[in-house]
């Protein structure tokens, strides 16, 4: 598993075939270009100038575009021939956007005048609807001699207390119906009293409806008329937007075919920002991939007009290769946590695989269980086939792994009485206990030894001769750490102390010196001037510190692998505390007690692992050995937009 091989490509031809060019053998070519003015040291080389002939084009076509639903196509060679090379008519694409925006700019002010109009209807059936029952024409309510009529909401609470007090006023009051927690009523009074009446229902918090002057005759009859009216203009809507419909169905085909040319010559633009001429001649640089260089080069060297050269990436000062991953399907999910780190230069190792085999174990480690091991596994399966997820694909292989450890644990959903352990439950015997945090403390080492050797690997990789031989996490550094793991190794096998003098001198002192002269040693293998740093003495006091800081990184780095078995106690611990409370109950409130406890401990420890691992991986893996600057690879491409 490693990082794609990448090729540096300059290429130069008659800027009258610059067009044809990039759109055949550049745009979804995999070619990712370089500022060629930067790069390239050619007299009378200038940038193209920006041309924005196309952008508002462009920008109206994709606004257009949310109708239809197009997706750009990738065009074959002849099809740029016969659709985008041939020469636009602006003028005839002008019209035909402006016809299309027009017919929908028309749609829409009419659907709006409709929408407005049912609006309308809606409030006045909001007002009478309360005026159902009454046997009144509403046009008459406004046109009494000597009567004012007044209607609208009270709050319930406020009318029955003031009930009383309202019917002792000259004043009739009539409840319509009840909403919520407010009264619909109506109170008629004489006009010359109006003005008296109405403060007083305005103080007890009476809200006033004003009815609608279009609200005329019965209201049943009325509101049956106005739920006519609603359902005609509706019906207007639906027929508007039939009509729009088979508008745009038979302009399909033209638009589809100008949105592609659109978006090919505005790429072209693009291009031009990237690439230099002469009077007489275009340059373009860039990167491809090695799997994709042998076709490119097959199909442009034998072009007459066309001069094309290649570098590898090691003789390119002017850019640095872009990163594409190269995994397999087994390691291609562990990709996007990799990537949330940061990609791998080209020259760095792809820690994806590394990171497949260390994350899944130690899941499994932590949350050894077979009933909620394969949950986890068909949730992730699900989510990788059905939904094609990334994520799927992690959650399957941590979910198998989690099944995998609970046959070694002895647990099926907590319980321990459905399956004989192959090895031991955490909780079973202080010698378990004991076995679980030795064993991840081992593991933590093992893994901080396959971190130094993937750092040795790096620097020869970067040819970094001096963090190769003494950095703490490089030669200097495997020696001391791997000397005292295998120290500890033999000590327990044989049952001696193997520490000796020489074996003390070679494991703890050399290492150590190494380490501590760092510096001085660096510029001495690599012939500089100054082999002592000016400031001696400053230079021994941070050294000094650093080397305290390197025996306590070891330390701790090793130490905190230990929460690996410490999960798999807790974890342990927590289904015990589930089976016992079942036990306790029995019957149908022991089951749901395990239904949500199992779901509590897959969903939030679940999580609260996969965390930790990621911060083990992260900060106690990664750290020792991985770089992560590289840059993306983003090919020129029109598909993708």
């Amino acid at each position: 598993m490693a990082v794609e091989q990448m090729k540096y490509v300059s290429m130069l031809g008659p800027l009258n075939l610059f067009n044809e060019f990039v759109l055949k053998h550049v745009v979804n070519s995999n070619v990712q270009l370089e500022p060629s003015y930067k790069a390239l040291n050619i007299a009378g080389l200038i940038p193209f100038e920006e041309e924005t002939t196309f952008e508002n084009l462009k920008k109206r076509m994709r606004f257009l575009n949310e109708k239809y639903g197009i997706r750009v196509r990738e065009l074959s060679r002849d099809e740029i021939d016969d659709e985008v090379l041939k020469e636009l008519n602006l003028q005839e694409f002008e019209n035909f956007v402006k016809e299309l925006e027009d017919r929908i700019s028309d749609h829409r002010k009419q659907t709006d005048l409709y929408k407005v109009d049912i609006q309308e209807r809606e409030q006045i059936l909001k007002q009478i609807q309360p005026l159902a029952e009454v046997e009144v024409d509403i046009d008459q309510m406004f046109h009494f001699s000597f009567m004012k009529f007044r209607f609208g909401t009270l709050p319930r609470d406020t009318y029955q207390k003031q009930r009383e007090y309202l019917e002792g006023l000259d004043v009739m009051v009539v409840p319509v119906s009840e909403e919520n927690d407010n009264v619909w009523l109506s109170y008629f009074m004489p006009i010359s009293i109006a003005p008296v009446i109405d403060n007083v229902f305005t103080a007890i918090g009476f809200e006033r409806v004003r009815i609608s002057d279009q609200a005329k005759g019965m209201p049943k009859i009325t509101i049956k008329r106005i739920n006519d009216e609603i359902a005609n203009l509706k019906r207007k809507i639906n027929q508007e937007d039939l009509t729009l419909k088979l508008f745009l169905e038979e302009k399909r085909e033209a638009f589809e075919a100008y949105y592609n040319k659109i978006l090919y010559l505005s790429k072209i633009s693009d291009i031009k920002l990237m690439g230099a001429h002469t009077k007489e001649t275009f340059f373009l640089t860039g990167w491809i991939p090695m799997q994709d260089f042998k076709r490119f080069q097959k199909e442009v060297e034998p072009m007459d007009s066309i001069i094309f050269s290649s570098e590898d990436p090691e003789y390119v000062v002017s850019s640095t290769p872009p990163t594409i991953l190269k995994n397999n399907k087994f390691f291609k999910p562990f990709e996007s946590l990799v990537t949330m780190y940061g990609l791998p230069i080209a020259t760095e190792l792809d820690p994806t695989a590394l990171m497949t085999f260390t994350y899944v174990l130690m899941f499994g480690f932590m949350f050894g269980d077979v009933g909620q091991g394969l949950l986890i596994a068909l949730a992730g399966l699900y989510m990788k086939v059905a939904k094609k997820l990334p994520f799927g694909g992690i959650l399957l292989y941590v979910g198998v792994s989690s099944t995998i450890f609970g046959f070694v644990y002895g647990s099926v959903f907590g319980s321990e009485e459905f399956v004989h352990p192959l090895w031991a439950s955490p909780l079973h015997g202080k010698d378990t206990i004991n076995s679980i945090l030795y064993i991840a403390v081992a593991y933590g080492a093992f893994i901080i030894i396959t971190t130094i050797i993937a750092n040795i690997i790096n620097n020869i990789r970067m040819r970094k001769w001096g963090r190769l031989l003494f950095d703490k996490n490089g030669l200097a550094g495997l020696l001391f750490y791997g000397g005292l793991a295998a120290v500890i190794v033999v000590s327990l096998i044989t049952g001696k102390f193997a520490l000796t003098g020489i074996v003390l001198f070679i494991v703890v002192v050399l290492p150590m010196l190494l380490i501590f002269f760092k510096e001085p040693l660096e510029n001495l293998i690599m012939k500089r001037d100054h082999i002592m740093p000016h400031e001696k003495g400053m230079y021994l006091v941070e050294a000094s510190f650093e080397l305290f800081e390197t025996l306590l990184s070891f330390f701790s780095g090793t130490v905190s692998f230990a929460r690996v078995g410490a999960f798999a106690l807790n974890h342990a611990g927590l289904s015990l505390a589930v089976w016992t409370l079942y036990n306790m109950m029995h019957g149908v409130g022991g089951i749901i007690i395990v239904i949500i406890g199992n779901i509590v401990t897959i969903g939030l420890e679940g999580l609260i692992v996969g965390i930790q691992c990621m911060r083990l991986e992260f900060y106690e893996m990664f750290g020792r050995f991985y770089i992560g600057e590289g840059q993306e690879f983003k090919p020129v491409r029109v598909t993708d937009e």
